[in-house]
């Protein structure tokens, strides 16, 4: 049994299907009971908070192996410590955790919370697997579908830099590898995807898909994260954020790796695929 936390997530959701089709035995934990009725009927559901030790050590009650998505603004680690604690509880072989690539960078708060994170897991005695992904291609929804639909604008606060982001489905297809072979115990895998792209690259290729002209409109660092916090983003967040634009706005940001396509055999997904397959999120 595969215990997958976040389940209803750009990553878990993900993995439930590659693992179901895999022919295995899965069980999501969620505290929204319609979320998760949209999946596969074999999958197992357990119902509840993940900073409920009772409902924690139910859903981890004979998994072998667990995947972890951090909770990563729970800064005491709360949750993500009655996963730990259940699962070892329950015996279970290796514990999988989607951690970031942002550890690397000195000082990111972010990459401070992941780290504190992984050591949890780290100290725990089970058999863990680090996945450290980049940026989310996912994340251009969640930063410009909104300005594109109704200004038919990307407001960039990071230039002409470049990064490799990476497709969630991707992630998801390295996670599944970890979880079902042997040889990944005591790894920390950095992922990315396989072009380097800076903004405006990928707002071109956007409104090539969706068959519109968008504008690329630069903006200062701080105008952004003033304007990110004024929604209501987490000022961590905020902050690692901006000090990734600054830092790739320089163009001194160009981490890429073939993790991707070494662990799965298979190249990363394009951007252009990846936008492709959701379209209608930009329109």
């Amino acid at each position: 049994m595969i215990l997958v936390t976040g389940a209803t997530g750009n990553i878990g959701s993900e993995l439930v299907k590659l693992l179901v089709a895999k022919g295995l035995p899965v069980r999501v934990i969620s505290r929204d009971e319609k979320k998760v009725s949209q999946l596969d009927p074999g999958v197992e559901r357990v119902i509840g908070d993940r900073h409920d030790p009772s409902i924690v050590r139910k859903a981890a009650q004979g998994a072998d192996k667990v995947f972890m998505l951090a909770m990563v603004f729970d800064a005491t680690h709360q949750g993500d410590r009655v996963l730990v604690e259940a699962a070892k509880e329950a015996g279970a072989g290796q514990i999988v955790m989607i951690s970031s690539a942002s550890i690397q960078r000195e000082g990111n708060a972010i990459g401070r919370l992941h780290r504190e994170k992984e050591q949890l897991v780290e100290s725990s005695g089970i058999p863990w697997t680090l996945l450290r992904p980049g940026g989310f291609m996912s994340n251009s929804i969640l930063w410009w579908a909104e300005s594109i639909k109704s200004q038919s604008k990307v407001f960039n606060p990071a230039g002409n830099g470049k990064t490799a982001p990476i497709s969630p489905y991707d992630i998801a297809a390295v996670a599944a590898v970890a979880l079902t072979s042997s040889g990944h115990e005591g790894k920390a895998y950095d992922l990315t995807g396989g072009e380097l792209l800076s903004t405006p690259e990928q707002v071109e290729i956007i409104s090539k898909v969706i068959g519109k002209p968008i504008e690329c409109v630069d903006i200062p660092v701080d105008v952004a994260a003033e304007r990110m916090i004024a929604s209501g983003v987490p000022e961590a967040l905020v902050k690692s954020l901006a000090d990734l634009w600054a830092e790739i706005r320089k163009e001194g940001s160009t981490f890429q790796t073939n993790e991707v396509e070494r662990l799965t055999g298979q190249p990363a997904q394009t951007f252009e695929t990846w936008c492709r397959e959701h379209r209608s999120a930009f329109v």
